[in-house]
């Protein structure tokens, strides 16, 4: 690979043409060209801008192919993203493999840009900028791997793939980020172990702050709104000056850093906060810094509390070698589709969710940005066709998916609808999807200034106006909440042309802290109740409503004595309106965030169509187990939604229904496991009946957040379905597929009726594999009534290292006392069930069952002595509470005689049906179940294609696609009622299988003899067989040990 301190060399003199080609002619070993372009086929308006023909100058690749890997350079006049958008088209159509190379007219910024799935409506682009303001590491290190001789070859020379793919491979912001990520989380601990005066979550939260407002004022530098000595590298500076001009006793945190937040970058100049003005003494010390606050430099009770030696600084800002100048930053946001390939603000929110607040272990991902893009848009547009009912979805589909509004009918009324939309995230977190969503809305905005002139103001303008009045946030977590805010800020302040930056907004009453779920419900019932919290409105009402919505606007823009003065008239008149809004209520002091109080303006429609338009989120994934403490909250709020088993995200999805005005869009993605799961069916009958469905697309166990979380995407609107609406469903199997999501669900996306998504479970199939379902449903009896409802799980002995035990233990203790025999059982493993076959590992297990007088053994007796302490219910080591005494297995097995009887085993985990028959009369644990049956007829349609099939569409999945056999998913297995003189055939093949053991070369023959005998039992069709024999290979093609937990 070529050098990248050579490569960063000739990038620092880059000035001209000739710097460009002998960078790709010498050191990156392409092949000379210089080949002006034709330019005749562009539209005048791609043409405007251009400085000269674009250039082809180096290729690459085999010069007997008809194509080569083309590097071309254009002179644009101004170099703009903008401008890049709209000439890439006819590039990438002449030049469908190049590399593009931008500059501006004087040769002194570059743009190299990378175009990935160029052929798609919204290709990827991704660049690298290099100009004499910035840190060129990374943008060497990336364009040294563009060597063309260190790409593979073969006999015939470099691919045309081989070289696009390295290209795609060097302009892959995710290992920037990656590299970034693992030296911050480096350097952060390091900080955080040499804080002092601060202990715990204290300095934890000491350090946070430090780090972001560092960063920020790291982002904000690349505007040259903060100098010392001319330099706009400007905390490198600073601490240059402060080592050069230390004094005894000084640290970079006391003499430099804490003056320039508190009394620079906090100040409006009106007051002398610390006895030395911004003009004199301050000058010296920080430089030239603009009043910025917004309360991100606003003073907390520990900024002073915390001591901060020099030498936990030192590694961020420090020099060339500092992990803040070794990286270049840029203050534009990226969006889905146009990357920098640097370190932009999102890393804000990705360090907050990875790093800063261990918010994985609080249920807590990071949404990758096309996902976020993609349900923004998908709620966007299905606004748009309520508020705009004149378009054509073809209409809006072209101005959404391809920013074309040429198409559109009344562009005006599409500016209006945007203008008014209220969007909200209450589950926030560090801002991604408020985020998104302004992105989203910006870019809809200013392609209807581009094509229809309509929205003439200014970007910083536009993203005001759209935090002003459209995006709304609330997040339980104090440190989520500033995250985002400061986002916003930072993307607010990048649009914002001139020498000295706005103050940044006040964002207190937009991004609030709150427990989302435990308040009333804030919408208007015909009745009041004990969850209701509707606002009756009368004149003094309504008025008190729009001084209020007055107030927290101008306080928004408020700074100094203004600012204070108007938090005052702020906070006393939501006093008031909070006194009326619960006078309503029967539940008068409810927890939580007060929706109906906090953002009442959004819940008082003159219109009485109060809610918001948008709810969009990722909410937290708590399990049920972890959430005790607010279960009573939650019942009590949600009646009889709640399920006790249900985990925190399922009401989440209940209280955005509640937010929701009447044709709302709400666009989650949230575990998948409460379409299936026995806790979610509430929430499946709620969304099916109250709810139209437009997308639901299903990840199973892809790591979409670089962990496995079983995601799904649903975006529903908040009116009651029509009797034959469809849904645009899809199953997503492939990580490749999320950057063009668009795309897939589009091309590979089916219609499927919202009627089929029943309350027992939802599998998205394709039409056909949909109608055989419901033809497998209707041909029997399900399992459950088959076998009269005898279906039961292993036992739970609560600490298996004391009950479980091995045949040596077992003899040992038979020996010591005869009598132990009598509760000492056989015991099975789920693992130890094979399919026709049970493989025992000669383990048994004490039963010591509920009522068992131990003093009756006293071998066992004095065997679980020795694990005491583990076995006391409810003590601090031992076992769950409950009425059992220490020696007894915790669960009361009243069913326990089943266990004794020849009878159906299974797994609980499996990947396929793992159906064995057992007669030694054993136990098992809690990853096995049974039924007590002898029915061979029975065992061989559980074994059989049909089921495998069939079981792959009902059941949950967990990591590496294995299925839960668990009741309630079991006992929906439809047994087929049929001839006895078919039963017969099936039983002789069964037997024949358990004789062998399922084992053996005869194994593939008889299971053959036997699908194809159950196919008859439920009268399939050719095509049906095709299509269940197609899915029982896919299901299989991976072999795999299942994911066991005993208790």
């Amino acid at each position: 690979m070529a050098d990248p301190v050579r490569i960063q060399a000739l990038l620092k003199g880059l000035q001209n043409l000739g710097g460009l080609k002998e960078l790709f002619w010498s050191e990156l070993n392409y092949d000379r060209e210089d080949q002006p372009l034709p330019v005749n086929n562009w539209t005048s308006y791609q043409r405007e801008g251009l400085v000269g023909n674009p250039i082809l100058f180096a290729s690459g690749g085999n010069q007997a192919d008809a194509q080569r890997f083309e590097i071309i350079h254009t002179t644009l006049k101004p170099l703009n993203r903008v401008k890049q958008r709209e000439i890439l088209p006819p590039l990438i159509r002449d030049h469908p493999f190049a590399l593009f190379v931008f500059s501006d007219e004087a040769h002194k910024n570059w743009h190299f840009v990378n175009v990935k799935d160029g052929r798609h409506d919204r290709p990827l682009i991704r660049r690298i900028t290099v100009a004499e303001d910035e840190q060129l590491r990374t943008a060497s290190q990336r364009i040294a791997m563009l060597d063309l001789e260190a790409i593979p070859g073969d006999l015939f020379g470099k691919s045309l793939l081989e070289i696009q793919k390295r290209h795609n491979d060097a302009f892959d912001v995710e290992a920037v980020t990656r590299e970034f990520f693992r030296d911050y989380r480096r350097v952060f601990e390091g900080a955080e172990a040499q804080i002092g005066g601060l202990v715990n979550s204290d300095r934890r939260l000491f350090t946070q702050r430090l780090f972001n407002r560092l960063m920020f004022i790291r982002f904000l530098e690349r505007k040259g709104w903060l100098t010392f000595g001319n330099s706009r590298d400007y905390l490198q500076t600073l601490w240059r000056d402060y080592t050069k001009n230390k004094r005894l006793g000084e640290t970079f945190y006391t003499s430099r850093l804490f003056p320039l937040f508190f009394a620079g970058l906090n100040n409006t100049g009106e007051i002398d906060i610390m006895g030395i003005n911004k003009g004199g003494v301050l000058k010296d010390i920080i430089g030239q810094v603009p009043y910025l606050n917004g309360g991100l430099f606003e003073e907390t009770e520990t900024d002073r509390s915390g001591s901060v030696p020099d030498e936990a600084l030192e590694p961020l800002v420090d020099g060339e070698v500092g992990l803040f100048y070794r990286f270049n930053f840029t203050v534009t946001e990226s969006t889905p589709f146009d990357i920098e390939v640097a370190v932009d603000p999102e890393m804000l929110g990705k360090i907050f969710e990875e790093l800063v607040t261990g918010r994985h272990e609080s249920g807590s991902y990071y949404t990758p940005k096309a996902i976020v893009s993609f349900m923004g848009r998908e709620a966007i547009r299905n606004y748009l066709q309520v508020q705009c009912p004149k378009e054509s979805d073809a209409a809006l589909s072209a101005f959404i998916d391809r920013q074309d509004a040429a198409k559109l009918a009344d562009p005006e009324g599409i500016l209006e609808a945007l203008k008014r939309i209220t969007i909200c995230d209450p589950a926030c977190g560090s801002g991604a999807y408020l985020l998104g969503m302004m992105q989203e809305l910006l870019e809809l905005r200013r392609n209807l200034f581009t094509a229809r002139h309509l929205d003439a103001i200014g970007v910083y303008k536009r993203k005001l106006e759209i935090i002003q009045s459209n995006l709304y946030g609330v997040d339980i977590d104090q440190f989520a909440v500033n995250i985002t805010r400061l986002r916003l800020w930072l993307s607010l302040i990048v649009d914002f042309e001139g020498d000295k930056p706005l103050p940044l907004p006040n964002l207190d009453y937009k991004v609030e802290v709150g427990n989302s779920l435990t308040a009333p419900e804030p919408m208007p019932k015909p009745s009041s109740s004990a969850k209701g919290g509707g606002v009756q409105l009368d004149l003094m009402r309504s008025q008190q409503i729009a001084e209020y919505r007055d107030l927290k606007n101008r306080y928004l823009d408020a700074h100094g004595k203004e600012k204070k003065a108007l938090h005052k008239q702020v906070e006393a008149q939501r006093q008031t309106i909070r006194e009326w809004v619960q006078s309503n209520r029967k539940l008068k002091n409810a927890e939580g965030f007060d929706w109906a109080v906090e953002f009442t303006e959004v819940f008082t429609h003159d219109d009485k169509n109060g809610g918001f338009d948008v709810i969009v989120a990722n909410p937290p994934y708590v399990r049920q187990e972890l959430i005790k403490d607010q279960k009573p909250a939650l019942k009590s709020v949600y009646g009889d939604l709640f399920t006790g088993t249900a985990d925190l995200f399922v009401y989440f999805y209940f209280r955005a229904l509640q937010l929701l005005r009447h044709n709302g869009v709400l666009a989650f993605i949230s575990s998948n496991k409460w379409m299936r799961a026995g806790y979610g069916e509430k929430l499946r009958e709620t969304l099916s009946a109250q709810t139209t469905i437009k997308s639901l697309i299903d990840f199973g166990d892809l790591p979409v957040f670089g962990a496995i979380a079983y995601p799904c995407v649903i975006v529903a609107q908040n009116t009651s379905p029509h009797h034959d609406h469809s849904v645009k469903a899809l199953n997503v199997d492939d990580l490749g597929v999320i950057d063009q999501l668009v795309y897939a669900v589009d091309t590979h996306g089916w219609q499927q009726p919202q009627n089929s998504l029943d309350r027992g479970g939802w599998a998205l199939m394709q039409p056909d594999l949909l109608a055989l379902l419901e033809k497998l449903k209707k041909s029997g009896k399900p399992l459950g009534e088959y076998v009269n409802g005898a279906i039961y799980r292993g036992i739970v002995t609560g600490f298996n290292e004391a009950f479980v035990i091995d045949a040596a233990t077992r003899d040992r203790l038979i020996a010591e006392d005869a009598k132990s025999a009598e509760i000492i059982k056989p015991y099975l493993r789920g693992r130890d069930i094979k399919r026709w076959r049970v493989e025992s590992a000669d383990l048994y297990v004490i039963f010591t069952r509920r009522g068992v007088d131990i003093e009756r053994y006293q071998a066992i007796r004095r065997h679980l002595t020795q694990y005491r302490m583990r076995l006391i219910p409810g003590g601090t080591n031992g076992r769950k509470p409950g009425p059992y005494k220490w020696w007894e297995i915790q669960d009361n097995i009243a069913y326990y005689r089943e266990f004794d009887k020849p009878k159906i085993v299974w797994p609980d985990i499996a990947k396929r049906p793992e159906f064995a028959f057992d007669r030694t009369g054993a136990y098992g644990g809690n990853t096995m179940y049974i039924i007590p049956v002898v029915d061979y007829y029975f065992l061989g349609i559980l074994n059989s294609n049909v089921m495998d099939y069939y079981y792959n569409q009902i059941s949950s999945t967990i990591r590496g696609d294995f299925l839960r056999f668990i009741d309630s998913y079991v006992r929906q297995i439809p047994i087929p009622t049929t001839a006895d003189s078919m039963k017969q055939q099936i039983e002789a093949v069964v037997l024949s299988l358990l004789d062998v053991k399922g084992q053996g070369s005869a194994v593939p023959e008889l299971e053959a003899r036997l699908n194809a005998l159950v196919y008859q039992a439920y009268g399939l069709t050719d095509t049906e067989i095709a299509l269940i024999e197609a899915g029982s290979a896919a299901a299989n093609s991976m072999e795999a040990d299942p994911v066991e937990v005993e208790s």
